[in-house]
């Protein structure tokens, strides 16, 4: 069993890093047609992210699309090749690992995805916007929290929701060795520039993240270990390392 110190804290996002593909765009293969009526899309460019899914997701009601419907067909999301064999390592060395999982998506479409594969014991915690299915059987979701960051996406800041679950852990007589933060997208570089040298970032080769990363000054970059990922193997042995 780890001691106070010794755990390991592996935090990850789920579009493009968990599942291999943006949520938005795997539901919105629910819509007729396929497609997105265009009057939608215009929230979603002006960066009105949770109006512009409440707007949609209204539309999948409208058109006879039911929660019970949509999260079969978001459980269904391809994961990343490996990530299940990540989260199933993480899963059977709980004694050494805690996991976080930090999101623009929602809760439910997250839990959908972990739940179909068995892997939600694997996790200790999601922070992602809310979500919920009302009395008439259509699907909310609302911004996580309210933030003043301006790298991060206006409903969700990584950086701040790491924090605190760190310091929430502190405060139970919990410190770890070591923070493992995988991600690929631009909102994943906040909490990047919290962690420390013990600390390891994977971004995912070919993706924003690792391009931000590559630009920074050498008076800006980051104190944590760098590793770029491919697929979950990479990440699993970046893990395995610190057993």
């Amino acid at each position: 069993m780890a001691t106070k110190g010794d755990r390991i804290l592996s935090v990850f996002d789920f579009d493009e890093t968990l599942i291999d593909c943006d949520s938005d765009d795997w539901i919105r293969k629910l819509c007729p047609g396929g497609q997105v009526p265009e009057w939608m899309w215009e929230k979603h460019r002006q960066r009105h992210y949770m109006e512009f899914l409440e707007h949609f997701l209204q539309y999948l009601h409208d058109n006879g699309v039911t929660p019970k419907h949509t999260l079969e067909f978001m459980a269904e999301a391809p994961y990343t090749d490996g990530m299940e064999d990540v989260l199933k390592f993480i899963g059977k060395n709980r004694d050494k690992f805690d996991c976080v999982i930090a999101s623009g998506a929602n809760t439910l479409f997250i839990e959908a995805t972990l739940k179909a594969r068995g892997l939600e014991h694997a996790v200790n915690k999601i922070y992602s916007n809310h979500g919920y299915v009302d009395d008439k059987g259509r699907i909310h979701v609302w911004a996580y929290h309210k933030h003043e960051c301006t790298i991060c996406s206006a409903d969700i800041c990584k950086g701040a929701l790491l924090s605190e679950y760190v310091r929430e852990q502190a405060q139970k007589g919990m410190t770890y060795a070591k923070v493992v933060y995988v991600g690929d997208g631009r909102n994943d570089i906040c909490p990047c520039k919290g962690l420390g040298c013990s600390d390891v970032v994977m971004p995912r080769k070919g993706y924003k993240l690792l391009e931000i990363i590559e630009a920074l000054t050498p008076e800006n970059k980051l104190d944590a270990k760098v590793i770029p990922w491919e697929q979950g193997s990479d990440v699993l042995a970046v893990l395995e390392s610190c057993l």
